[in-house]
């Protein structure tokens, strides 16, 4: 039986940390904690150099990919890919190149989510968060980043509700772009 607290019946209550998302959320935390400790066999996190500048705390795919067989015994590597797309889409993994939370088993580079945001920590971005997020997005020029129509109409959403701070988040977002 899960530990829990009684009530005056002496039925037991699920604490938060029994939830069924707190169990999952914990066990992935203990495979990324694993994969990023480059001391104990973990991946290496390296700074990878590009075009025109250097990428830094990156790893590829098809490193993730072969930890998570080697270490995880999966003999399946399509297994492992899956695995490594459920990390991403709770939010401990993120593509740099793109905004499609799956893992690719090949050169797509990887950065590893600070733990302060991790979903255990129940952490909500704040409304200004997300719409300098959205700023960022439409200032660069890339097809890739364009806005989804949900996220369009989100923008929109977000000037009408900050009017009177629109230009203080529009300069935040021109200030992290640089």
């Amino acid at each position: 039986m899960a530990e829990g607290s009684r009530d005056q019946g002496g039925a037991t209550t699920d604490s938060e940390e029994d939830s069924p998302n707190m169990i999952v959320y914990r066990k992935i935390e203990d495979i990324v904690t694993r994969i990023q400790d480059e001391k104990a066999g973990g991946v290496a996190i390296r700074t990878v150099k590009s075009f025109l500048s250097k990428i830094p705390s990156v790893v590829s795919g098809a490193d993730i990919v072969q930890w998570l067989i080697k270490n995880l015994s999966i003999e399946d590597p399509a297994e492992a890919i899956h695995l490594g797309s459920l990390v991403a889409a709770h939010g401990y993994i993120f593509p740099i190149s793109d905004h499609v939370l799956t893992l690719k088993d090949d050169g797509t580079l990887y950065r590893f989510q600070s733990p302060y945001f991790w979903p255990s920590n129940c952490w909500e971005p704040e409304n200004t968060d997300y719409a300098i997020y959205l700023c960022k997005r439409t200032m660069q020029n890339k097809a890739r980043l364009e806005l989804a129509d949900y996220e369009a109409e989100n923008l929109a959403r977000l000037q009408r509700a900050f009017a009177r701070k629109w230009e203080f988040i529009f300069m935040q977002a021109e200030a992290q772009v640089k």
